[in-house]
């Protein structure tokens, strides 16, 4: 299985699929902090190479809620908010059978679609509480246990 990890450069996320037994690319106009497979430039020029999955980290910068603030009489900003819409539009809509896309709350919501699940990391077990936003293609919800039950582990940690 080929995943492809992009809008990363920590390579984090790529070592851990690796871990799992996949042949994972991480993908970043950066240089990886972890060496392994990472392409370093646009990912529009490995996007079409057979990837199974794709996980997505798109910059934030001009896409959270917290940003919206500085777009008033600033046409600059938004001109680089509209492009940032883009680019998530077209990494939601390549031909990859798996599609998990990552981002804060913020405007993907309003003029792409809603999220398919928003989760805080502290679900699963990091203690900070920030709603992050996923958009899914042919993948399953995440699942975590806020509490112990019958039927579940907690998961999760005290924000």
């Amino acid at each position: 299985m080929k995943a492809l990890i992009a809008c990363e450069y920590s390579g984090i996320v790529r070592e851990a699929f690796k871990a799992k037994g996949w042949d994972a690319t991480s993908c970043d106009i950066l240089p990886t902090e972890i060496s392994g497979k990472h392409y370093q430039g646009n990912v529009f020029d490995i996007i079409n190479d057979g990837w199974d999955l794709m996980i997505a980290f798109p910059p934030c910068t001009y896409l959270t809620v917290a940003a919206n603030r500085h777009i008033p009489n600033n046409p600059e900003r938004w001109q680089n908010q509209t492009d940032a819409l883009k680019f998530v539009y077209d990494l939601m809509n390549v031909d990859i059978n798996h599609i998990a896309i990552e981002n804060p709350i913020g405007v993907i919501s309003t003029y792409i679609r809603k999220p398919d699940q928003i989760i805080h990391p502290y679900y699963f077990g990091d203690n900070i509480p920030k709603k992050t936003c996923l958009w899914l293609k042919n993948l399953p919800l995440l699942k975590y246990s806020l509490q112990d039950n019958l039927f579940e582990t907690k998961t999760a940690v005290e924000p």
